[in-house]
C-alpha cells in the first residue's frame, strides 16, 4: 500500500487507511514534536493533536504521496502553538533577528568534507544532542528541524510560523551560529568533534538518537499511547473531516457497507461508529493491525458490532449451517477431491536441508551463515502488505551495522571522501532477496540526500546509527518440501534493558524463481540445545570456556572518558573508569561467569556480577576475532596486554 491507496481508503472511512497512515509515520513525527517542545508529555499532546487534525482534515491534502511532509508541518503547527502559549513573544516579528531585505540562507557549507568514522555510544549521543539543542532558542530549532530535517521550503516554514520568509532564513542562520558556538564551546570542555560541521553534525546525533528511541521501542510506545484518542476524535469526525453519523450502519471509521448490503433489522441508523471503537483501539493498542489478519479481522469485527450487527452476523453462519442436505451433497465430489490432495501432501516426505544445501535453496544463494545473520538482524516479522521506506531503512541500518562484529558478512570497502561507510551492494542485496523482492539499484536510492543510501555501481554507500543490542541466532534443524520449508532456530537478543531468549520458526516460501523467501516468523517455545550446545560439551567431555585473560582499554570519542578493564583467570574483573572533564575516577569490581545458554558459534557471553553493589553488565568474546564487546554499554573494548 501507498500513501495515495491509503489516503483514499481513510476518506472512504476504511480502517486499513488511518491504519497505515498511522504506522508509517508516528514514530519520525513523535520524535520530531519531542525536539520540538523537550518533554515526553507535552509532546504526546502534540501528536495526538496533530494526528486529529490531520485525520479529520484530509479533504485538504492535495498531493497524497505527500503525506509525511504536510503531517510534519501540522505537528510543527501545533508545537508552536503549545510553545506560544507558554510564552505569547516566541515566534512574533519582533523577536526575529534581522539580517536585511536581500538576506540569502546559504547552505553549501554545510557539506561534510572530512568526517571521521562516527560511533557515539547512546549516553554520548543524548548528552551531545542535548547540549546542542539547548545552545538553541524555541524559533531557531523549530527552523533548523523544519528545513533540514523535514525538508520544508522556507516559504512554508515562513507560512506554518505566521513570519516572513526573511525572518525564517534569520533563524537559520543565528541558529547555525549559535550550534558553532556550543561546538567550540564542548571541544574545549574536552567532547572530541573531530572537526565535522557543528550542523552536520547536529543532524548526525539527531539522527543517530532517534535510531536508538526506535530500537529499544520508546517511539513505538509512545505513538501507542495516544493512540485511543486520535482514533476516537476521528470516529467522531468521521473520515476525512465528514460527519459520523449517516442513515445506514457503518463499519470502522465510518465506512458506509456495499451497495446491496443492507443493514440488519433493529440495527440503529447513524450509530455506525461507536460499537466498533472499542475493538478497533484494542486491536491498534496491542499492535494486532500489523497483520493483514488482525486489520481483516478488526473491520469484521466492527461490521458484526455495529448498530445491533451482532446478531445478523451470527444469524448469517448460523443459517449457512442449516442449508438443505443436498448442498452438502454437491459439496462431497468436492470434499473427496480435496482429501486426495492432502493425502498426496502428506505422502510427500520432507527433506533435510544440509549445510552445503542452503546457497542453492535460499533465495539470494545465502549460506547457512550468513541464513542464520538475517534471522538475527533481520526482520522479526514479515508483514503481508510488504515493507515501509522506513522499515526498510532499519533493516539496512541493522544488517550493515553488526556486520563489521559479525565476521564481516556485507564486505565492507571503507569509507568515501565524506567518511561515510561503503558496503557491498550485492551483499545487502543477497540479504535482503532472503525475505524481500526489494533491491537497492541507482534507481531508486537517495542521491543528493546527506547520509541518505547512495548507490553507486557495486558500492552502497549508508551511514548507520550505532546499535544498542546484539543478537544471535543458532539453527537446530531445517526440512523443506515442493511447497514449503520451515527452520527452526534459537534466537538471542541482548539489550541493556534486558536479555531476550526464545526458539522461533521461520516459514519459506518459493519465489518465481524456485528459491525459497521467508514468509514469516514466529514463536515457538524456549531455546533447546543444538549440536554446539551444552549437551554437546558434556558428551565430548569438553570443558567450558575460560575467561579473555587480559587489560583492555576504552576511550569515547564524546566528552573524552577513558576506562581500563581487568579480567583475572579467576574471573573477578577490574573497571576502572576516568571522567576527562572533572578528573573523577570511578572503580568498580565485577565476577565473571560464562552464561552456557547464550553461547554458540564461537562467541562467548559472559555474565559480570558486581561484587561491590554495582549494576550487572554483560560482554561476548569473539574467539575467532579476538574482540571484546560490552552489550550493556554498546562499545569494544581494546586490548592492551
Amino acid at each position: 500500500m501507498n500513501y495515495t491507496e491509503a489516503v483514499a481508503l481513510a476518506k472512504a472511512g476504511d480502517e486499513r487507511g488511518y491504519g497505515f497512515l498511522y504506522e508509517t509515520t508516528y514514530k519520525s513525527k513523535y520524535y520530531l514534536a519531542l525536539q520540538y517542545v523537550k518533554n515526553e508529555e507535552t509532546a504526546r499532546d502534540v501528536l495526538q493533536e496533530a494526528y486529529i487534525r490531520a485525520f479529520t482534515k484530509l479533504d485538504m491534502l492535495a498531493e497524497p504521496e505527500a503525506f509525511p511532509g504536510w503531517l510534519g508541518k501540522i505537528v510543527a503547527n501545533t508545537a508552536k502553538n503549545v510553545l506560544v502559549k507558554k510564552n505569547p513573544m516566541l515566534f512574533s516579528e519582533m523577536g526575529a533577528e534581522d539580517e536585511g531585505e536581500d538576506f540569502e540562507y546559504r547552505i553549501e557549507d554545510d557539506s561534510i568534507e572530512s568526517q571521521p568514522e562516527l560511533s557515539y555510544t547512546r549516553q554520548e549521543t543524548q548528552e551531545l544532542v542535548h547540549q546542542m539543542i539547548d545552545s538553541l532558542s524555541e524559533e531557531q530549532r523549530m527552523c533548523i528541524l523544519m528545513f533540514h530535517i523535514e525538508g520544508v521550503p522556507i516559504s512554508e516554514i515562513a507560512s506554518t510560523l505566521g513570519c516572513s520568509e526573511n525572518t525564517v532564513k534569520s533563524r537559520l542562520n543565528y541558529g547555525r551560529k549559535n550550534l558553532k558556538r556550543k561546538a567550540e564551546e564542548l571541544q574545549k570542555k574536552g567532547y572530541k568533534l573531530y572537526n565535522v560541521a557543528p550542523l552536520p553534525l547536529f543532524l548526525y546525533l539527531l539522527r543517530t538518537q532517534e535510531g536508538y528511541l526506535m530500537a529499544d521501542g520508546s517511539l513505538a510506545a509512545a505513538g501507542k499511547s495516544v493512540v485511543d484518542a486520535v482514533f476516537r476524535s476521528v470516529s467522531q469526525a468521521g473520515p476525512g473531516g465528514a460527519g459520523g453519523t449517516g442513515t445506514v450502519a457503518q463499519d470502522s471509521f465510518g465506512a458506509q457497507p456495499e451497495a446491496g448490503v443492507q443493514p440488519p433489522p433493529g440495527a440503529k441508523q447513524g450509530s455506525g461508529m461507536q460499537p466498533t471503537l472499542g475493538a478497533a483501539q484494542t486491536a491498534v493498542k496491542t499492535g494486532f493491525l500489523h497483520t493483514t489478519i488482525g486489520k481483516v479481522a478488526a473491520v469484521t469485527v466492527g461490521v458484526c458490532l455495529a448498530g445491533g450487527a451482532a446478531f445478523y452476523g451470527v444469524s448469517q453462519i448460523l443459517g449457512q449451517q442449516e442449508e438443505p442436505e443436498i448442498v452438502q451433497e454437491k459439496q462431497e465430489p468436492e470434499e473427496a477431491g480435496e482429501q486426495q490432495k492432502q493425502k498426496q501432501e502428506a505422502e510427500e516426505t520432507p527433506a533435510e536441508v544440509k549445510d552445503e544445501d542452503y546457497p542453492e535453496l535460499i533465495a539470494g544463494n545465502l549460506t547457512k551463515e550468513e541464513v542464520e545473520y538475517v534471522l538475527a538482524y533481520g526482520p522479526q516479522e514479515i508483514p503481508e502488505q510488504g515493507f515501509t521506506e522506513e522499515e526498510i531503512r532499519q533493516i539496512l541500518n541493522a544488517v550493515c551495522e553488526a556486520s563489521s562484529r559479525s565476521g564481516d558478512i556485507i564486505e565492507s570497502y571503507g569509507a568515501d571522501a565524506n567518511w561515510h561507510p561503503m558496503f557491498s551492494a550485492a551483499d545487502v542485496n543477497r540479504m535482503f532477496a532472503s525475505f524481500s523482492d526489494y533491491q537497492f539499484t541507482e534507481e531508486n536510492d537517495e542521491d543528493g540526500v546527506e547520509y541518505g543510501v547512495n548507490i553507486d555501481g557495486e558500492v552502497l554507500t549508508f551511514v548507520p546509527a550505532t546499535l544498542s543490542y546484539v543478537c544471535e541466532t543458532e539453527i537446530i534443524s531445517a526440512e523443506y518440501t515442493k511447497e514449503t520449508m520451515e527452520i527452526y532456530y534459537n534466537y538471542e537478543c541482548r539489550r541493556v534493558s534486558g536479555q531476550e531468549n526464545v526458539q522461533k520458526k521461520a516459514v519459506l516460501m518459493p519465489n518465481e524463481e524456485g528459491l525459497y523467501q521467508i514468509t514469516s516468523i514466529e514463536e515457538v517455545g524456549t531455546p533447546i540445545a543444538g549440536n554446539e550446545g551444552e549437551a554437546g560439551n558434556e558428551e565430548t567431555g569438553q570443558s567450558s570456556p575460560g575467561f579473555p585473560v587480559g587489560t583492555y582499554s576504552y576511550v569515547a570519542m564524546a566528552g573524552g572518558t577513558r576506562a581500563e578493564l581487568t579480567i583475572e583467570e579467576s574471573g573477578r574483573t577490574t573497571i576502572i573508569e576516568i571522567m576527562s572533564a572533572s578528573g573523577k575516577t570511578y572503580t568498580h569490581t565485577y565476577q565473571m561467569s560464562v552464561d552456557t545458554s547464550a553461547t554458540a558459534n564461537g562467541v562467548i557471553t559472559y555474565i559480570l556480577t558486581p561484587v561491590d553493589g554495582g549494576t550487572e553488565r554483560s560482554f561476548t568474546y569473539n574467539e575467532n576475532q579476538g574482540s571484546l564487546y560490552d552489550v550493556t554499554n554498546g562499545f569494544s573494548w581494546t586490548k592492551v596486554e
